[in-house]
């Protein structure tokens, strides 16, 4: 009867053993391999462990870190804060042929006719005052400041200045014989 109690005993401690190292893996039964959230937490270990070898530029680490925070990475250097990537700039000089709604057609010095859109962000000046695209005509020099778009020149500054008379002759000059 003791024999028997004993066995009893270590058969209940057995099964209350693996009651409690069930209870460890979440209550599962035991299975081949280590489970899914054990080989995740050993991939974390492992590129914990490769990225500490690796050298990082400090700026991808601040922008890495805004993002996963929710927040807007920040500007690149050299965009004044605008956080918008900066677009191939480039100046012309003609004389108006063609004033639209929201454009300007001119013929530059090469002689070709160039075509530039106008937007609430251009600045138009004649004679150092600030001018409406309306108040632009047919013949005044321009020299115009623009980004280009690809297919498209967004104008950012344009500088008219009005068309020159043509030279008559001059009343004070001498008759020619």
């Amino acid at each position: 009867m003791r024999r028997l109690r004993g066995t009893a005993g270590l058969l209940m401690l057995g099964l209350v053993g693996l009651g409690g190292l069930s209870a460890c893996h979440g209550g599962e039964p035991g299975q081949d391999g280590p489970s899914a959230k054990h080989r995740e937490g050993r991939s974390e270990v492992l590129r914990g462990l490769m990225a500490s070898k690796e050298t990082v530029d400090p700026k991808a680490l601040k922008t890495a870190g805004s993002e996963a925070k929710g927040a807007p990475a920040p500007a690149p250097e050299g965009t004044g804060g605008s956080g918008q990537q900066p677009r191939p700039m480039g100046w012309a000089a003609g004389r108006v042929s063609w004033v639209g709604d929201d454009e300007l057609l001119f013929v530059d010095g090469q002689g070709q006719e160039q075509e530039v859109f106008v937007d609430e962000a251009t600045r138009l000046k004649r004679d150092d005052e600030n001018v409406q695209l309306r108040d632009m005509s047919e013949g005044d020099e321009i020299r115009v400041t623009y980004e280009d778009h690809g297919q498209e020149w967004i104008a950012r500054d344009v500088e008219a200045v009005p068309a020159a008379p043509e030279p008559g002759p001059d009343p004070q000059a001498p008759p020619l014989r």
